[in-house]
């Protein structure tokens, strides 16, 4: 677990000797970048674990690697985490004895932010995000490097919860990282099941910054309108995100439910793939329907089941700490598990589940507290889970494939153990 983090304000940016040091060369740590430097704060190095970043220049400074960072002077280098890992990254900082790293919430709490993220270097980024998407990555970002916060004060505070309501998906994607392309006979999620789940999960929590709609494509689930009738019920959700790969409009369907506050249409555009995809923004355009887009012509290699890796409990928490799915609590079928790989492979019988990697919401015997301590186990206390054996991993050492290619049947998998 992460140590709490230290506060722009604690940074005495006066010392001249300082060595200012951003770890992540992604977005935010180019956001972070100029906030310094319009705040009279020059950085002099990125540090990345993207291998495939490492040794190039952004923004005028070289991008090294950590090992690299262990060179520098404990002392006077200050690290400004720039990313959302920082499981990994904090333990890493202290092993190698450095005190000096921060948080970068209030910097960019100083700046408009997506003015200056016009500015920023877009090399190595994937494609430009609407303003709505950076708020949503930057509350993202918040959520992460406020958890030891929230536990210390006991509050139960989640980032997200992916709540898949169907199983059915208007694509075939061969390399669907949430498994869809395994699914002979999918269904949807029984509305009542959902329901019920949702209200134990919701009562127990203080607050989620997301609920994230999905499937295969939500829009395949004909009760999509009372599911978000639904869940803009409660108070103590940030946003409701339903998404789509853009495949079809759904046709003589009332679709006002998007229109509510808080609802946030979410468009991911894989090219040919996604056939209606300047429909659905010509669409949120006229009826005032709050959405984001983001093309999306590349995907990690992490969407088989792969015969169990048997890599070392070590191994296996590393894999775990940089996943970028690792965070992704997801609810399917009344259980909630901690990411969606989990959760659909458990549900395909594909590798067997253990008890403590998920939570059966229709146990009626669990009370309210119960609950809570095991939502907070679950969120913040694995170190790692039973499926990251039949999983490829999604960090930065995945390989890259292209996106949404189909396959004209779904694919075949046998029981791993």
């Amino acid at each position: 677990m992460q140590t709490l983090l230290k506060d722009f304000s604690d940074f005495d940016y006066k010392n001249l000797n300082n060595q200012v040091v951003i770890f992540g060369a992604g977005t935010i740590g180019r956001l972070t970048d100029l906030a310094l430097k319009k705040n009279g704060i020059k950085s002099n190095i990125f540090v990345d674990s993207d291998p495939r970043k490492q040794g190039k220049e952004i923004q005028s400074k070289k991008i090294i690697s950590p090992d690299e960072l262990k060179k520098f002077d404990t002392d006077s280098t200050h690290i400004f985490i720039a990313c959302n890992y920082f499981s990994s990254i904090v333990p890493f900082l202290k092993k190698n004895n450095f005190t000096n790293f921060y948080k970068v919430t209030n910097i960019l709490k100083k700046v408009d932010t997506y003015k200056l993220y016009n500015e920023i270097d877009m090399d190595m980024l994937f494609s430009k995000l609407l303003p709505l998407k950076l708020e949503r990555n930057l509350a993202f970002y918040n959520e992460m490097c406020n958890k030891e916060d929230y536990i210390t004060n006991d509050k139960l505070v989640l980032k997200s919860i992916d709540v898949q309501i169907t199983e059915k998906c208007s694509l075939k994607c061969k390399d669907c990282s949430n498994l869809m392309q395994y699914y002979k006979k999918p269904v949807d999620s029984d509305y009542d099941l959902l329901v019920n789940s949702m209200d134990k999960i919701m009562s127990s929590v203080d607050f989620i910054d997301e609920l994230r709609v999905l499937g295969g494509d939500p829009f395949m689930n004909k009760e999509l309108n009372k599911i978000i009738n639904k869940l803009v019920t409660y108070k103590n959700v940030g946003r409701i995100v339903v998404y789509t790969n853009a495949r079809f409009i759904p046709k003589n369907q009332n679709l006002d439910y998007l229109k509510q506050p808080r609802v946030i249409l979410d468009i991911t555009d894989y090219g040919e793939a996604s056939a209606a995809a300047g429909k659905y923004v010509e669409f949120a355009k006229k009826e005032g329907i709050a959405y984001s887009i983001n093309s999306c012509n590349t995907w990690q290699d992490c969407g088989r089941i792969i015969p169990n890796n048997k890599k070392t409990e070590k191994e296996l928490e590393h894999q775990f700490n940089n996943c970028c799915n690792s965070d992704l609590v997801s609810l399917l079928h009344g259980k909630l598990y901690r990411c969606p790989f989990s959760a659909n492979g458990v549900n395909l019988k594909a590798f067997a589940s253990i008890k403590d990697d998920e939570i059966n919401l229709s146990d009626n015997s669990i009370g309210k507290k119960e609950l809570r301590d095991k939502i907070m186990h679950l969120s913040f206390g694995k170190k790692y889970l039973a499926a990251c054996r039949f999983c490829n991993g999604r960090d930065y050492a995945t390989a890259n494939i292209p996106s949404a290619i189909q396959t004209k049947s779904k694919l075949d998998y046998k029981f791993q153990n």
